[in-house]
Parts: structure tokens; C-alpha cells; sequence
């Protein structure tokens, strides 16, 4: 039993985190993960050649199984949907994070448009490394089907993915600088780090105030919607908000908080220097995970 909970604290950290780019769901990772460890546990130890393949396998079908229930639950979901935060562990050693654009609000909106096989194979293969021939093996198909599923995913997102990834310096300035334009409620300054084209989604779940459509292309616009959006709370509460920088989603982040509860989330998606998309999380359900 000793090994079996070692194996489990080897690939605890990796399944969660794999479940988690598959289903953008950080509480469903953490279950789907809990269930695969259980089934493992309860399986006769004989009939698992590769204990790394076998779990890896139990997780995929829980997905897929997830998949099939939450295709419904997209259909129905009042405004735009974004995933639940995930926040490192390592989110109190700063100086120690990297970008990571694999964990990205803006790459898990865009494998929304893959099929699930092709969103496994392209997340096994290109972020886990995982070789053709062990995918086969956790989708039950041949090694040539599995790359012509990689193929096809990155076909679709190559046009979308941008090609000038930022540095960490570059991705931490803007994001402050954003945090000091929200501040001060300076139009100017926030339109001054924004694309003339950049768009803005904002997830309320219908649970919260947010915009109902994603907002598209106007750096007038947008910048003086956000103003107006936050600049009450500021001017009538000063003293009981909070606004600070989080690394989640791979890269740093900002959360604003009234009362020491998480209101709002932003993360970025920047190119050549400017923030190209903002993504606004206002649904209670998913901010949760910040106040944890």
C-alpha cells in the first residue's frame, strides 16, 4: 500500500494540472483526478504493466465522460464562458515563475474549437511529450490516427497562437502598468497599453454583473468601459479595496477584491508589447479559488 500511495504522490501534481488544460475546470481536475487514484487503488496491481499509461488512460475517459455532460452545460451558460482560475502553488515565490503559455486563458478558449480527441492528442503530445504510440494506447486508436489528430489540432490553433510570445519582463510591466492606470482610473494610460483592436470577455456565469457579449476592437471603448466599471468602487469604498498582482494561468495576473473577497480577475493575452485580449472572470463560482 506504501508504494501504491507513492505513485499516486508522484502523478498527483501532473494529472491535475493535465485534467485541468483538457476540461478548463479546476474543481473537476481535482475530482476527476481524485477518482482516477481510486480506481488505481482498487485495481489488481497485476493487471497494470505502466502505472504512468494506466492512469493517464483512466483520467482521458473520465474526460471524455465530462466532455459529453458539459457540451449541455456550455449551450445553456449566460454569457461568455472563460475556465476557472488555476493558481500555482508556487504563487508566493514570484521571482521563481515562468510564462506558461500552455496554461493560458487564451490557448484553453482557443482548444475550445478542437474536438476532445484532437484536444488530448495535442495536449499529450506537444505539452506533456508524450509519444505517438503511448497516445494510441490512451485513446484506442493506431499511431497514425494520433498524429493526424496532433496534426489537425495544431493546424487549427497556429493561426490563432501568436507568434511573438512576450517575456516575463514584458508580460510583468504591462500588467502593472495596468494595475496603476485601474488605480488612478487614468483612461489614458490604459489606452496606451491597449491594441486599437483588443477584446475584452467578461464570465459572470449570470451570477454577476458582466458584459453579456465579448467586446471587440475598440481601444476607446473598451478602456472607458473598464473605468467606468470600477471607478465607483474605488471613489465610494477606498479603504476596502484591494487591488494586487497573482501569478494563475502561467503567467501574472490581477485581482480585485472588496473586503478581502475576490470581485474581479484579469489576465492578459499580449503581442508586440500591447494587450491584445483581457480576460475579466466575475462569476463567484470561479473566484472562489482565489480565496481559498
Amino acid at each position: 500500500m506504501d508504494r501504491l500511495v507513492e505513485d499516486i504522490q508522484v502523478y498527483r501534481k501532473d494529472i491535475i494540472s493535465y485534467v485541468y488544460r483538457l476540461t478548463g475546470c479546476l474543481q473537476e481536475a481535482e475530482d476527476i483526478t481524485q477518482e482516477t487514484f481510486l480506481k488505481y487503488l482498487n485495481q489488481k496491481q497485476e493487471n497494470i504493466k505502466n502505472t504512468k499509461a494506466w492512469m493517464y488512460k483512466v483520467a482521458t475517459n473520465l474526460c471524455l465522460d465530462f466532455f459529453r455532460s458539459a457540451k449541455k452545460k456550455r449551450e445553456t451558460y449566460i454569457g461568455p464562458w472563460l475556465p476557472e482560475p488555476y493558481i500555482h502553488e508556487q504563487k508566493s515565490i514570484e521571482n521563481d515563475m515562468q510564462l506558461d503559455e500552455s496554461l493560458s486563458v487564451a490557448l484553453l478558449i482557443m482548444m475550445e474549437k478542437l474536438s476532445s480527441r484532437e484536444r488530448i492528442a495535442y495536449i499529450l503530445h506537444d505539452i506533456f511529450d508524450f509519444k505517438h504510440k503511448e497516445i494510441a494506447l490512451i485513446l484506442d486508436t493506431s499511431e497514425q490516427n494520433s498524429r493526424q489528430l496532433n496534426s489537425r489540432a495544431n493546424k487549427k490553433l497556429q493561426n490563432k497562437k501568436s507568434k511573438f510570445a512576450p517575456s516575463k519582463q514584458e508580460h510583468e510591466e504591462l500588467t502593472n502598468s495596468f494595475v496603476k492606470a485601474l488605480k488612478q482610473g487614468d483612461f489614458e494610460g490604459l489606452k496606451s497599453i491597449f491594441k486599437a483592436d483588443i477584446t475584452l470577455y467578461s464570465d459572470g456565469g449570470g451570477k454577476a454583473i458582466a458584459a453579456r457579449k465579448v467586446l471587440y476592437g475598440d481601444d476607446n471603448f473598451i478602456s472607458k468601459f473598464i473605468i467606468k466599471v470600477t471607478r465607483p468602487l474605488f471613489e465610494a469604498n477606498p479603504k476596502d479595496i484591494e487591488v494586487k498582482t497573482l501569478y494563475f494561468n502561467g503567467s501574472l495576473g490581477v485581482v480585485l477584491k472588496y473586503k478581502g473577497i475576490t470581485q474581479t480577475s484579469y489576465s492578459f493575452e499580449i503581442k508586440n508589447g500591447e494587450i491584445l485580449n483581457i480576460f475579466t472572470l466575475r462569476n463567484p463560482d470561479k473566484l472562489k479559488f482565489f480565496d481559498i
